[in-house]
C-alpha cells in the first residue's frame, strides 16, 4: 500500500545559526513576528521537542487536537511527531525553548554524564500540559537568560555550544520536578509501560493486538493486561486504542488519503470497521473529525 499523500505542515528544526547546537530559545512574540500569521495558524507536525512557559497573559495551544488553556506558570511540552497548533494573537507572552532530538537522546557513544542527566529528565512522564510553582519560574527566568545571552554572542563557536547544551540540560532537570511531581516512582512495572509504548509507537500502523505486544515483551498476557491497569488504571487493549484513534486523528488531517485507505493503513480490514472504532472512541466519523479540524486551515 501507498503511503498517505501529505497536506500537514511538517516542521523540523532547521536554523542556519543554531543547527550546529541544536537549541533555540525565543519568545512567542518573537515567532510571531517571524512567521506570517495565516502560516503560524496552520496545524503543523514537529519534528523536535518543544517546551513552552506562560510567563504573562492568557492564551492557549492545541496539541493533538486538544485545547490547553494557558495562564503565567502554565507549560506545554511538545513531543516530535505531536501535531500542534499555534491560536490567533492575544495577551498571551510565552517563552519557546526549541530542541533538536539529539540533544535530549543522547546516544550510547555520549559522555556517560551526559546520559546520566538526560534519564533524569524522565521525558516520558512529562504530560502535554502542566504547571510550575513561583520557585519553578523563577529558575527557568534566570536560567533561561543566560541560555539567551549565550546563544545571542556574535560567533557561536564550540564553548558556545556546550554551554548551551549544559544550560538546557539544567532548564529540564529544573523543570522535570515540576513535570513528573505526580509520576510514581520507576518501577519494574512502570519500566514495562514505557516499554510498551515503545512497542506500539514501532508497530502502530498494524494496529497490533495485545497478545502481539506481550510476546514482544516477553510477558503474559494476563501479566501486560495486569500491570497496565495497576499503573493507568486501564487496560491494555485500552492503551492500543486510544493510540490507534490518536494515529488515525493524525492522519485525517496530516493527509488527503480518504477514511477508507487511513482505517487500511491502521489494520482494519473493512472501512466499516474503522468508522464504528473512530464513531465510538471520538463521537463522529473520520470524515466529519476531518473537516471540522480542516476549517482551521482556512
Amino acid at each position: 500500500m501507498n503511503p498517505p499523500a501529505k497536506t500537514l505542515r511538517e516542521t523540523r528544526f532547521a536554523s542556519s545559526r543554531f543547527d550546529p547546537i541544536g537549541v533555540e530559545l525565543l519568545t512567542l512574540a518573537e515567532l510571531r513576528a517571524r512567521v506570517p500569521a495565516r502560516k503560524l495558524l496552520e496545524a503543523e507536525r514537529v519534528e523536535f521537542y518543544m517546551i513552552l512557559v506562560a510567563t504573562a497573559g492568557q492564551g492557549a495551544h492545541h496539541v493533538d487536537f486538544q485545547r490547553l488553556a494557558l495562564r503565567p506558570g502554565h507549560v506545554v511540552f511538545v513531543r516530535p511527531g505531536q501535531v500542534q497548533q499555534w491560536q490567533p494573537a492575544n495577551a498571551l507572552e510565552a517563552d519557546l525553548l526549541l530542541i533538536h532530538p539529539a540533544v535530549v537522546q543522547p546516544t550510547t557513544t555520549a559522555r556517560t554524564a551526559h546520559r546520566r542527566s538526560a534519564a533524569l529528565f524522565r521525558l516520558e512522564d512529562w504530560p502535554a500540559h502542566f504547571s510550575t510553582d513561583r520557585d519553578g519560574v523563577a529558575a527557568w527566568r534566570s536560567l533561561a537568560a543566560t541560555l539567551r545571552r549565550e546563544l545571542g554572542r556574535p560567533v557561536l563557536d564550540e564553548v558556545s555550544g556546550a554551554m548551551a547544551r549544559e544550560l538546557v540540560a539544567c532548564l529540564m532537570l529544573s523543570m522535570s520536578r515540576s513535570a513528573t511531581r505526580n509520576a510514581a516512582p520507576a518501577t519494574p512495572q512502570s519500566q514495562l509501560i514505557w516499554r510498551l509504548r515503545q512497542e506500539l509507537e514501532a508497530l502502530i500502523h498494524t494496529r497490533p493486538t495485545v497478545s502481539t505486544l506481550a510476546r514482544r515483551l516477553r510477558v503474559s498476557t494476563s501479566t501486560l493486561t495486569r500491570t497496565c491497569k495497576s499503573v493507568l488504571g486501564h487496560s491494555a487493549k485500552e492503551v492500543v486504542d486510544r493510540r490507534v484513534a490518536l494515529e488515525a486523528q493524525r492522519l485525517l488531517v496530516h493527509t488527503t488519503s480518504p477514511s477508507a485507505a487511513i482505517g487500511e493503513l491502521l489494520g482494519f480490514d473493512e472501512p466499516t470497521n474503522f468508522v464504528k472504532f473512530f464513531r465510538r472512541r471520538l463521537g463522529t466519523t473520520p470524515e466529519a473529525f476531518r473537516n471540522v479540524h480542516r476549517q482551521y486551515r482556512g
